[in-house]
């Protein structure tokens, strides 16, 4: 079932205009900024702690009555559907589609353009290369969310998924948090990385990602990508490709033999 969930979110999401106001994130943020007339309510609302676990509410009722129904077709179509509103990064999609053409029109302006674009899609404040910033997105868009779903099902992709999205106040709490969430994705994304491309070179990497004092994710993830792969923005699609397909095997492997 996880795996039909997978293949059936992440086609429809490469075929299917979903209209923004569906998306994860709007939605988040609409519930975020939702008001009552309860003056306790909104007085917990305004600190840290009882910021985050209001907009983890609706994740967690998900899971809740997924649970108390017990269905089969209804955790499919929950899961599915789940699946395609936190994935949705058209603004992404559609900023890399015109850098590529700027790049083979020698667009040196659009390019630029459209690398802000993509910098602002994938939540980075500092510039960053467009082949890192591809990296960054699939992470954070495709690839955890997959992996929170197998490992906790669809209610473990929304919560990454808010907590990826919410509106919240910068603070070094805040970036530990962030840190927390998408280790593990990094990591397992990195493994994947070295087993489809350049596995000597990248293996040392990915082996300093995992037995050092933990490092920055989002360095850790391209040391390891551009060991595996010489990076573009068009290898980088390609070995993000191989990589979520290799996922895809393994998931289905793992279905096979009656582990998921």
């Amino acid at each position: 079932m996880s795996l039909l969930a997978i293949l059936l979110a992440y086609s429809l999401e490469r075929t299917l205009e979903v209209t923004r106001n569906l998306h994860w994130r709007r939605l988040v943020l609409r519930w975020q900024h939702a008001q009552f007339n309860n003056t306790q309510l909104q007085q917990w609302r305004q600190n840290n702690l009882g910021q985050v676990f209001w907009a983890l509410i609706p994740a967690l009722l998900v899971g809740f009555l997924l649970a108390i129904f017990n269905s089969l077709l209804l955790s499919f179509l929950i899961s599915s559907l789940g699946l395609l509103v936190a994935i949705q990064a058209p603004q992404a999609r559609a900023a890399y589609k015109a850098y590529v053409i700027a790049q083979e029109e020698e667009d040196a302006a659009e390019q630029a353009y459209q690398l802000r674009r993509l910098r602002q899609a994938s939540g980075r404040q500092q510039a960053a290369p467009v082949e890192h910033l591809l990296l960054w997105i699939h992470l954070r868009h495709y690839f955890a969310v997959m992996l929170y779903f197998v490992l906790f099902g669809v209610m473990g992709a929304l919560l990454y998924a808010t907590l990826r999205d919410m509106r919240h106040e910068r603070s070094e709490g805040w970036q530990t948090l962030q840190q927390i969430m998408d280790w593990l994705p990094t990591r397992a994304m990195g493994l994947g990385m070295l087993l489809v491309g350049n596995f000597r070179q990248a293996a040392a990497v990915w082996l300093s990602a995992i037995g050092n004092k933990p490092q920055n994710n989002f360095i850790a993830l391209t040391k390891i990508a551009e060991a595996a792969e010489q990076l573009t923005a068009q290898t980088t699609v390609a070995l993000v490709k191989r990589n979520f397909l290799l996922y895809i095997v393994l998931i289905a492997l793992l279905t096979i033999a009656g582990w998921l």
